[in-house]
């Protein structure tokens, strides 16, 4: 139902753009913008594998949520964005992602997460959450009439949280296990976006992302590699209203040992946005 709410919401601010009244006004220039926001949907479908280890026992068990879970492998989330374009060439981004997800399950092999172990045929509930803020900052090397080109330069923090519970079989005491990440690191990624201006209504562009970083410190270990590449187009109906479409594809690769969290994250999704642009 939230799925749906939310796809009428982004669908009834594509409506007000085309019946709305009183907004043309002078037109804004493509890259004359200072205020930029995005709000829309977007259908995302995912490949999941974690892994919780313990002090006691060793390393996890590596598991697919999609796989060994149950989880669902695609799902609707709400995404929002946006810009501050405080001269010509310079810009700063900030961004925010959710995707909240959750199953039950009955396991079809043994699992060991953190200092629990669910054998074979035991019923399972879990759910698994992120939250993803990108910011940075971008310099256009190039910004004229038909073309801009960027290049990008940001930090990406996550916070992840898995959390299991099940039973050996029916009737008996819970075997719970509750794990937890909540990794506030500020983790570097370098990139290009390019905007090519077919009219003053119309634009496609395309950018890429990556990082890779690998230190360590008194109380952390960590190792990650992340990669986010896309590719828009978007209609400006008015002055300060537009409509866009993207497709999105990001992974997230990560080793971390500190003292909240052992173990491993691989996600994985890709998929298509739409979404309502707002420009000042």
């Amino acid at each position: 139902m939230k799925q749906v709410k939310l796809f009428l919401l982004v669908a009834l601010g594509m409506w007000l753009s085309f019946t709305g009244t009183g907004l043309a006004g002078d037109w804004i220039k493509p890259g004359e913008e200072k205020f930029r926001f995005d709000a829309g949907a977007f259908l995302a479908a995912f490949d999941t594998t974690l892994r919780i280890d313990s002090k006691t026992f060793g390393q996890g068990t590596d598991i697919n949520l999609e796989d060994d879970l149950d989880y669902d492998d695609s799902t609707i989330t709400y995404l929002f964005g946006g810009y501050w374009r405080f001269t010509k060439h310079h810009r700063l981004y900030a961004s925010y992602f959710v995707f909240d997800r959750d199953s039950s399950a009955q396991l079809n092999k043994e699992i060991e997460v953190g200092d629990e172990v669910f054998p074979v045929g035991a019923g399972i509930s879990s759910e698994f959450n992120l939250k993803i803020i990108p910011i940075a900052y971008g310099y256009s090397f190039i910004n004229n009439e038909k073309h801009e080109l960027t290049v990008i330069l940001g930090l990406h923090w996550y916070k992840a949280e898995f959390k299991i519970a099940g039973y050996d079989h029916a009737g008996a005491e819970p075997a719970e296990a509750d794990a937890s990440v909540d990794a506030n690191l500020p983790l570097p990624a370098i990139g290009f976006a390019y905007e090519y201006r077919f009219t003053e209504r119309w634009t496609a562009g395309a950018m890429a992302q990556a990082f890779y970083l690998k230190g360590s410190s008194s109380s952390l270990d960590f190792s990650g590699s992340l990669l986010n590449l896309g590719v828009k187009t978007e209609y400006w109906l008015f002055k300060n209203i537009g409509i866009g479409a993207a497709v999105n594809y990001f992974d997230l690769d990560a080793d971390v040992e500190d003292d909240d969290w052992k173990g491993a994250l691989d996600y994985e999704y890709f998929g298509p946005q739409i979404y309502v642009t707002f420009r000042f």
